[in-house]
């Protein structure tokens, strides 16, 4: 035991050893500075509450020497002697658990080595092993937005000012940053912007709601805050461009572009897929005796995708393989191949479609379908939607058939009705001899065979691509107003499609 008076210097001086010590003061008896083996230096009280051989020790922590001065902590000491002298209890010190200690970074780390590499939320794919490589997203998610901004609080701090303090953050793009990746020449950079603030903002409610899993907190405090708007694209194909697009294609395809580069674009085009579905394709998925692509694994949980003749096309001029190899393999026949956004890069830039993205191809597929008269449920089957809200975003879509519905309605009512033509002054002539009125049943039957002869002048026969229905001649039509296949009906099994 060293027993020496403290001064600055001594304070100053204390290097670590192996084992922690304590310099005792020897003009306190008592207090004493603690030197722990990683260099802290802490001064220290050790005291007896009470008095007699039986009185309990206790030591009491002062506070860090580089925080403190030497007097202050000899004055403070002092204080707490005199009080154990006289039998009183010192302050107790706040008694901090695990669950008080534990920060955002800490946070992260937990979530990553237990809870990432399974899928949360309900649906077929709840519980689930993820990919790998959407972990290793959401890990540099982490690094580069959440543990900057986030990972120094407590995770009982985080609430919602803060988590909205940091949606603008990166939102403005204040994570953005150009690093070293760990591949070779790699380069990685991140981003910010609306799209990669909701992105991260996801994934910090994911990880909250492990901390309420965990108990570390009550409630996840992401609840309630607003997604920025986002910028998402909606870009639709017209027929003239899809024409524009085959012709390219075809050139590219005799110019000796990768074979199968080529017959995975028109696959997804024809199928509205997703790339994944389409590139990963193994020959075990494909069923051409049923007409289905059966993909035991996709980003919805398993799917059946229908073969259309167009597609059969394809694969039968393909030669088939065992069921465990790829359709579309690379040359090393090693993994699929993962040439086609190159090749997709100089397609559209041949047909002058520079803002068009391969997934525009699925929205293209769906956007055709639903003016086709398709309804959401439907398109939502054909995309391998899980949830109808996901089909949503293409029923404004609809407002082209319904106006084209209301259009041709209106048509027929202002003709019917001669409505915005110009009434004709009739000359004046001596009125004409009064004729006998008719019997009550004659004058009630005339308006209704004027309304009939005038309603049947011009019947909608509906069209099934949905566009506006043509009229007919007399000979087309058939006799009788209450027909079912009268122009009311016409209209109605219009709108019905």
């Amino acid at each position: 035991m060293q027993v020496r008076e403290l001064t600055k210097e001594i304070v100053r001086n204390a290097a670590p050893s192996a084992r922690r010590y304590v310099l005792w003061d020897a003009s306190k008896k008592g207090f004493g500075l603690r030197v722990s083996p990683n260099g802290d230096k802490t001064y220290v009280v050790k005291t007896r509450q009470g008095r007699g051989s039986f009185a309990e020790q206790r030591w009491i922590t002062i506070g860090s020497a580089t925080l403190i001065k030497l007097a202050d902590a000899r004055e403070e000491a002092t204080t707490i002697l005199a009080k154990a002298r006289t039998n009183q209890e010192p302050a107790p010190r706040p008694h901090v658990t695990f669950e008080d200690s534990v920060t955002m970074s800490k946070l992260c780390d937990m979530w990553l080595e237990k809870a990432a590499h399974r899928r949360r939320g309900r649906g077929p794919l709840a519980g689930s092993l993820r990919k790998p490589e959407y972990v290793e997203n959401d890990r540099g998610r982490i690094e580069a937005h959440i543990k900057p901004l986030l990972g120094r609080y407590k995770v009982r701090e985080i609430n919602r000012s803060k988590i909205e303090t940091y949606r603008d953050a990166v939102s403005r793009g204040e994570t953005k940053l150009t690093k070293k990746s760990q591949k070779l020449r790699g380069v990685t950079r991140v981003k910010g912007g609306e799209g990669t603030a909701n992105r991260s903002l996801s994934l910090l409610s994911t990880i909250l709601s492990f901390a309420v899993r965990e108990e570390i907190i009550d409630r996840n405090p992401c609840f309630g805050v607003e997604r920025s708007a986002g910028n998402m694209r909606e870009r639709f194909l017209s027929p003239q461009e899809f024409g524009k697009l085959g012709e390219v294609i075809a050139r590219a395809e005799t110019e000796g572009a990768n074979p199968h580069g080529i017959a995975i674009i028109r696959l997804l085009a024809l199928s509205g897929a997703r790339k994944s579905e389409i590139q990963n394709l193994t020959w075990g998925a494909v069923d051409l005796r049923t007409g289905f692509l059966r993909l035991q694994r996709s980003k919805t949980g398993p799917r059946l995708i229908l073969i259309t003749a167009a597609m059969r096309k394809i694969f039968e001029e393909m030669e088939r393989r065992d069921d465990d190899n790829w359709v579309f393999p690379n040359a090393d026949d090693t993994a699929p191949f993962d040439g086609v956004p190159k090749i997709w890069i100089g397609i559209r830039a041949a047909a002058n479609l520079c803002d068009v993205r391969l997934h525009d191809l699925r929205h293209s597929a769906a956007s055709f379908a639903l003016m086709s008269g398709v309804g959401l449920e439907v398109i939502g089957k054909l995309l391998g939607h899980s949830d109808i809200k996901t089909t949503r975003r293409y029923a404004h879509l609809a407002d082209v058939v319904v106006r084209a519905a209301a259009e041709s309605t209106a048509d027929q009512i202002a003709e019917l009705m001669k409505f915005g033509e110009p009434t004709a002054p009739e000359p004046p002539s001596s009125p004409p001899p009064a004729a006998p009125p008719p019997p009550p049943a004659a004058r009630a039957a005339a308006p209704i065979r004027a309304a009939a002869a005038a309603f049947g002048a011009r019947r909608a026969v509906a069209r099934p691509d949905g566009r506006r229905p043509v009229a007919t001649s007399a000979a087309q039509r058939s006799p009788g107003l209450g027909a079912p296949s009268g122009a009311v009906g016409g209209q109605l099994d219009m709108f019905e499609g």
